[in-house]
């Protein structure tokens, strides 16, 4: 809300920026939750030794990276040296993200959450939540936070990927405009 405030306020829409696009914004977004997911996996413990979660921090990373370099990209202007028009490569990135992150949600999500593949359905089941001795983040209030993090990143790369496919669909190309 703040970063539209002032977008309105100061008559960003006539600054030619990336970041100062609704894509640009979105974008900027999907980084930052990908950063506090980061701050979450700091606890080693909720994702060491199994093969699926690991898959989960290797999407984050990976669609971290992906969003950085789109940024970075239109940044120095290297957009025009891509095979492909900017929009059909955003186009591209976000639906790869789409499908990594939902891949990531499901995986996470079963093996976090259900008892079937050793998960926790219930904080009280968590002995570090119920010990409440440490003022932290229990494990289990980690692994939801994780959960709800990859499906708000989720709906944001899909936001994302709308706005490029309508990008492409009516034919603009280059900067994105404020539609």
């Amino acid at each position: 809300m703040e970063v539209a405030c002032v977008w309105e306020c100061y008559k960003l829409k006539e600054i030619p920026c990336f970041v100062h696009t609704m894509p640009g914004l979105l974008k900027v977004l999907e980084t930052f939750v990908a950063c506090v997911i980061f701050a979450f996996l700091s606890n080693t413990s909720l994702y060491i030794d199994q093969p699926a979660l690991e898959w989960c921090v290797a999407v984050y990373s990976i669609c971290f990276i992906l969003a950085a370099v789109a940024m970075l990209m239109d940044r120095e202007e290297w957009e025009n040296r891509l095979p492909i028009s900017f929009p059909v490569f955003h186009l591209g990135l976000n639906l790869l993200s789409i499908l990594l992150h939902f891949t990531a949600l499901v995986l996470w999500l079963l093996y976090q959450f259900d008892e079937k593949y050793g998960g926790q359905p219930q904080q009280s089941s968590d002995v570090n939540c119920i010990d409440r001795t440490t003022h932290g983040m229990c494990a289990w209030e980690q692994r939801l936070a994780v959960a709800v993090l990859t499906a708000a990143n989720l709906l944001t790369y899909m936001a994302d990927l709308g706005y490029w496919a309508h990008q492409v669909s009516v034919g603009t190309g280059g900067q994105p405009t404020d539609s």
